[in-house]
């Protein structure tokens, strides 16, 4: 009876230690891929960055509103005027109360860090529901 319990726990234990070391190994190949993924991903995001800073003007902390002639600003003010007031409902609705009571003071935009795969899930989805 004696030995068959010595067995029974150096079987668990021999098993519960090759668990534990496989599982450290999947994490340094888990680290080692991630690095070597990430490595050609840096180079590419320099790139993709100078591309998206002349594409997409928004991804400022506030909408700059342009110069060049007097109807471009006045329609740029009150596209940035219907974007504050649509956040204010949307913040309104979410929370129970009046838009009497909400003063939304800055809108500061948050850029994607998300993966490219994540992003094109999302617009599937959404243009599968539209």
């Amino acid at each position: 009876m004696l030995e068959k319990l010595l067995i029974s726990l150096k079987v668990t234990v021999l098993g519960m230690g090759i668990v534990f070391i496989a599982l450290i190994a999947l994490i340094y190949i888990i680290e080692l891929v991630n690095k070597v993924l990430n490595a050609g991903q840096q180079k590419n995001k320099k790139d993709i960055k100078f591309a998206d800073k002349d594409n997409n003007q928004l991804d400022s902390a506030s909408v700059e509103l342009s110069e060049t002639t007097a109807n471009e600003g006045i329609q740029a003010e009150t596209d940035e005027e219907e974007l504050i007031a649509v956040i204010t409902a949307a913040i309104a609705a979410s929370l129970n109360r009046s838009t009497h009571d909400i003063v939304v003071r800055s809108v500061k935009r948050i850029p994607y860090n998300s993966p490219v795969w994540n992003i094109a899930g999302r617009n599937q989805q959404i243009a599968e529901r539209l």
